[in-house]
């Protein structure tokens, strides 16, 4: 029996092909510069082999309050619908993902896999706004969170790799890469995270900006006259890294830049690094300590520059990146820091995560 997995994005699809029972990986693949789902759809079909696939695990960004995976009937995939608002980058590509993969493998058990789900277990005082109570209770604004499973690979990678259960563990995860979050994981839970009611709040991202002032967004709205949507716009796909250095949203370029005396990119480089340190120090109080920091996602496992400006000046709080172990041109699961908060560079594991979430899909309806 296989699992199949699809990660659509606003202009790619990856996609991975699992046997069910030994997690074996048979194909996966990237299609990039994708301007129809369906066509792209096709496209991994033609790779694949389409006999046995008993299951198709979708990820999905924003599932609002649902507390785990599910199987998409009628009525969740109305809720991704709505949600859709909240996530305009993700959700519609990823509903048309589904949509597509519905058509082509009608027979096949399709389960939505949520970015929000693992952060159901934030705690009232983490996810809540300082807002009057009909916002949370009547409109649902609220923090969400999302990269959930992205964090929570990491964090049962990061309790393998050290013979115990996630609760024994008190973890930092930074998942950087064109979207990013800072996540404090206490003994398995996700306790706080710093994106919020969408995915635009808290780090510089790439097109992103990250948390502004909502004052400053009003006044631009009110006072000089912006339009809401094409604000929303440039907040999401015209600001980051990208709006700060001039350069570009790939931090690869803006690294580059900032190293030949470009005095923007560096701003950029130095405001992504300090944005990502603040969330830090706030996760190691609110956990009252951690075990350990870990980088994940593309800038997170592989920038070592990165990596190093982010723990600089953070050796009070027990951090400390080591030149040799953080340069090493490694890959796999390491330790660059062997301070009193060991760091970490683990790499995530999505795809895996989201096929044994859809073969728990199956095994349900099976049952």
């Amino acid at each position: 029996m296989k699992i199949l997995v699809l990660n659509a994005g606003s202009s790619s699809l990856k996609y991975a092909l699992y046997e069910s029972g030994s997690e074996q990986l048979l194909s996966e693949g990237l299609i990039e510069r994708v301007s129809s789902m369906s066509d792209a759809i096709d496209t991994a079909f033609r790779d694949l082999p389409k006999d046995d696939i008993a299951g198709v695990g979708h990820r999905v960004v924003h599932g609002g309050t649902f507390s785990g995976s599910k199987v998409i009937d009628s009525e969740v995939e109305r809720a991704i619908e709505e949600l859709s608002a909240l996530a305009p980058l993700h959700n519609p590509h990823n509903l048309e993902a589904f949509r597509a993969a519905k058509e082509r493998l009608p027979n096949a058990v399709h389960a939505a896999v949520f970015d929000t789900a693992f952060h159901q277990t934030l705690p009232p005082e983490a996810y809540a706004y300082a807002m009057p109570p009909e916002y949370l209770t009547e409109k649902k604004i609220r923090r969400y969170g999302f990269h959930g499973i992205s964090h929570r690979s990491v964090a049962m990678r990061f309790a393998k790799i050290h013979g115990g259960p996630p609760k024994d563990f008190r973890l930092v995860i930074c998942h950087l890469g064109n979207g990013c979050s800072v996540c404090a994981v206490d003994r398995g839970r996700s306790i706080d995270t710093s994106m919020g009611f969408t995915p635009l709040e808290g780090l510089v991202m790439g097109t992103r900006s990250g948390d502004v002032d909502a004052s400053a967004l009003l006044h631009l709205i009110t006072r000089e006259h912006e339009d809401p949507a094409a604000l929303l716009k440039t907040l999401n796909n015209g600001s980051g890294l990208s709006a700060i250095s001039g350069v570009s949203n790939d931090m690869r370029d803006v690294l580059k830049a900032a190293d030949s005396g470009n005095e923007r990119a560096r701003l950029a480089v130095d405001t992504f690094c300090y944005r990502a340190k603040k969330f830090i120090g706030a996760y190691i109080a609110a956990m009252n300590g951690a075990d350990a920091l870990v980088f994940t996602a593309g800038i997170g496992e592989h920038s070592a520059p990165i990596r190093a400006g982010i723990c600089s000046g953070l050796d009070q709080l027990g951090i400390e990146v080591d030149g040799d172990l953080n340069n090493a041109p490694a890959t796999d699961a390491r330790c660059i820091g062997k301070s009193r908060i060991a760091v970490w560079v683990i790499p995530t594991e999505e795809q895996l995560m989201i096929a044994r979430d859809t073969l728990e899909c199956v095994a349900k309806l099976a049952s």
